[in-house]
């Protein structure tokens, strides 16, 4: 019986775009890509998005390629798992906020949120703070108080009074509940650089004692504050406007952040056992809880937790005695070591790596350190016996990020050359060749409406080659149906570890999400 070899190479930022002036695909000559349209599997799969757990129509990067890739899971991130359960219905189905108001009804108790109120997704999310104020509509729950952080850097610096107008708006027109309780600006709730005493500490007596100055309207406040021109949000101190809004026994706070880091040193205020940075009132009976988890070592209910990824490919290609080869270079090393294997670093039986040192920000050095990767990979396809090799050759993203259109024209001609040489390789040498990649970038290097050079990465979805002897068709497609092919995703990139596990002829364990390509590509 022959062995079954594979490699999967991920073009770095190798996507399909559009055939306009903003491509050089359009301008470069690609004789050899083009012949593997013609004669081999081929098809476009989606790379951004929801398809990937990212937002809807946030273009993919690296780090969520390689993931979904090598764990044939679509991983949510936080804010798109919260947004999908809004637009099913199931956030207000969610028991642990039903359990949440079964306590307040039980003790006739308040409910206090406490978040960053922002125009950026990075962090909070306006439309999460009005799905909990509806859910507390929806179960007749009226005790509700805010505690808002002002935002002045994921938000212009003076955005917060049309926030607090465009909240206020919100909650007189549907009939929510909510009080606006306290306001602070996030320089002292989400400071991350350990100062607990002179900035964590007094978002914590804000909300637990009241203490910050006295007022009766946050926008006259603001607008106050914005006749110095010097004043940016986020610098906001502490400000109580509802003193019935001061947290007590039986009460419960529900953070609403879904971004974990910045709000860490004040979760820990609240929910560390032994927390010995500053004294902390005593309050019984209260319930802590946060959307997303904040802190790993203490149990606590949190609305949204974590996917659990339980696998990965390479995990299970080595438990299937799969010798593994995964080549990248230094500066992206973690691609294949972490993210690929599902946020965990952990080595496997028959895996080694080859790790290059970091690319150059030279094109021609770029140029000479891919083909030092590419002469390793034939080398080794002649000399080592690896079952399943795995390369990460980022040329296309590094020169899309520099933004030079006859750099990226030059670059796609010269990768098309080395790919002529390597599939010759692997038709001799019995390999069967994945090419792919994990997001867009270098097909859209100008936007078309402004003229403006575009480096940043896109939604563009990316190709899907299989090539070896057995998958070559045996009438080559004419231009019509590439073209067809390239009007439509047959996929996504949590098809590709399932079709690597048929192509093993292995069983695809429950845990992979997607499928196998080969039942629907040609």
């Amino acid at each position: 019986m022959i062995k079954k070899r594979l490699i999967l190479m991920i073009l770095d930022g190798f996507g399909v775009g559009e055939f306009n002036i903003s491509n050089p695909f359009r301008f470069a000559k690609t004789p050899n890509l083009d012949f593997f349209k013609r004669n081999y599997p081929y098809c476009l799969l989606a790379a951004s998005g929801v398809s990937v757990g990212l937002p809807a129509d946030e273009a993919g990067n690296c780090e969520i390629g390689h993931l979904t890739m090598g764990t044939g899971i679509i991983y949510y991130q936080n804010f798109t798992r919260i947004e999908l359960a809004i637009d099913t219905g199931e956030f207000y189905r969610n028991q642990k906020l039903l359990a949440i108001i079964n306590h307040l009804k039980k003790y006739n108790s308040r409910l206090h949120l406490v978040g960053l109120l922002s125009l950026g997704k990075n962090k909070s999310s306006l439309r999460h703070l009005l799905s909990l104020l509806e859910f507390c509509r929806q179960q007749n729950w009226p005790n509700v108080y805010l505690h808002l952080f002002t935002d002045g850097i994921d938000s212009p610096p003076r955005s917060a009074i049309n926030l607090l107008l465009n909240l206020q708006d919100n909650i007189f027109k549907k009939n929510l509940p909510g009080k606006i309780a306290t306001l602070s600006g996030r320089f002292y709730a989400l400071d991350e650089s350990g100062n607990y005493l002179l900035r964590t500490q007094k978002i914590f007596l804000l909300i637990t004692e009241g203490i910050g100055k006295n007022a009766n309207n946050p926008i006259n406040i603001l607008q106050a504050k914005y006749q110095d021109p010097r004043f940016r949000d986020d610098t906001l101190e502490p400000f109580v406007f509802d003193r019935e809004g001061v947290l007590k026994d039986n009460d419960v706070i529900l953070f609403f952040n879904f971004e974990n880091k910045s709000i860490r040193q004040l979760a820990e205020a609240f929910l560390e056992p032994d927390f010995q940075k500053f004294k902390r009132p005593a309050r019984k009976n209260l319930i802590i809880s946060s959307l997303t988890r904040y802190l790993d070592n203490v149990n606590y209910p949190v609305i949204f937790e974590e996917q659990k990824i339980t696998n990965n490919l390479s995990r299970y290609l080595a438990e299937n005695n799969i010798k593994q080869l995964k080549i990248i270079d230094e500066s992206h090393q973690d691609l294949l070591r972490f993210y690929f294997n599902g946020f965990i670093a952990e080595e496997h039986p028959g895996e080694i790596f080859k790790i290059f040192p970091p690319f150059n920000s030279e094109i021609e050095k770029i140029i000479s350190q891919g083909k030092e990767m590419i002469d390793y990979l034939l080398f080794v396809m002649n000399e080592a016996d690896f079952d399943f090799i795995v390369i990460n050759l980022p040329l296309f993203n590094l020169i899309g990020h520099r933004g030079n259109f006859q750099d990226a024209i030059k670059t796609i001609e010269i990768v098309d050359g080395w790919l002529k040489e390597l599939v010759q390789n692997c038709l001799e040498k019995n390999f069967d060749l994945i090419i792919t990649s994990d997001h867009g970038n270098i097909e859209k290097m100008i936007n078309t409406q402004t003229g403006q050079i575009d480096t940043t990465n896109n939604n563009s979805p990316v190709p899907f080659f299989i090539i070896g002897e057995k998958f070559k068709r045996k009438k080559e497609r004419i231009a019509i149906e590439i073209k067809a092919i390239e009007k439509k995703i047959w996929g996504t990139l949590v098809d590709v570890a399932p079709t690597i596990i048929s192509l093993f002829n292995l069983s695809l364990p429950k845990s992979f999400e997607g499928k196998n390509l080969l039942n629907y590509i040609q």
